[in-house]
């Protein structure tokens, strides 16, 4: 597995992966990503070949000064040999991809088309459209924001595109997270909205138990089958209502949380489900 900082890590699937990988009888090796190297045309980890190891996992990003340069030596490796291809970690993280499952979206670097969005009319969400941890998430009441704010926005959060996004109030009720595993179910939670603008544990949020509906279930098991046909052995689905909010396939949290509220481990279950799915690629 490679890891960034462990210091700096919001949730501890370093810690409980690699636990379960073993418990399974694997034998794991965490580095961090930055080991990463070419010695003489062959891709290592330090000084161990990567064609060696049966399973790869990308746990996170690492440091972005040098990720485009560790995903392009990681994508000269088979998809199948991943967790999370190489592929799957910049074409489908973010929000871009599964648009059309979410509420009206509208996505733009453009400070006068994101106004126009959020003065239309009703309540919206700004957002970076790749952000995580639930950081620069702003809503706008009934248009009350003025175009020099969303240019203030825009710039605080990177000078690179924003997200608008119709606010929907059934997030008052909670957001159900969903972690899925070699395109199975594995277990929901729901993340109940704290003071501030939105439901992510990192910002506030509060954890509390969950289940799918059966709407809701009809939304999350294909979209976990296609997960898993695009390279992604393990991610968490968020859904408000019946409405996609996001799939994080870089590293979701939820195990530790899971475990809080459940009194259990779910990691093993995690990683019978990439076993079975590895094993039929």
């Amino acid at each position: 597995m490679l890891v960034g900082d462990a210091t700096k890590a919001r949730n501890d699937n370093h810690e409980r992966l690699p636990v379960a990988f073993r418990a399974a009888g694997w034998q794991v090796r965490v580095a961090d990503h930055d080991h990463l190297e070419i010695r003489a045309g062959t891709l290592c980890l330090d000084e161990t070949p990567l064609q060696s190891f049966d399973l790869i996992w990308p746990l996170g990003f690492g440091r972005l000064i040098t990720w485009l340069d560790r995903m392009q030596m990681l994508s000269s490796l088979p998809a199948r040999q991943f967790v999370v291809s190489p592929g799957a970690l910049i074409w489908l993280h973010g929000k871009h991809r599964w648009h059309s499952l979410m509420p009206e979206t509208h996505i733009s670097s453009n400070p006068r088309r994101l106004h126009e969005v959020v003065t239309s009319g009703g309540d919206w969400v700004l957002k970076p459209p790749a952000g995580s941890y639930g950081r620069d998430v702003r809503i706008v009441k009934n248009g009350a924001i003025g175009p020099e704010d969303v240019q203030a926005h825009l710039r605080a959060s990177g000078d690179g595109y924003l997200m608008a996004q119709r606010f929907l109030p059934g997030v008052a009720d909670g957001e159900q997270r969903t972690l899925v595993a070699g395109s199975r179910i594995i277990a929901t939670y729901t993340r109940l909205p704290g003071d501030g603008p939105t439901s992510n544990l990192a910002a506030g949020g509060r954890p509390a138990k969950g289940t799918l509906s059966e709407r809701q279930r009809a939304v999350v098991e294909p979209l976990a089958g296609e997960l898993a046909d695009l390279g992604v052995g393990f991610a968490a689905i968020d859904l408000v209502g019946e409405q996609l909010m996001e799939v994080n396939v870089a590293n979701p949290g939820g195990l530790g949380t899971l475990a809080e509220l459940e009194s259990g481990d779910h990691a093993a279950a995690v990683v019978t489900a990439i076993l079975r799915w590895q094993a039929g690629r």
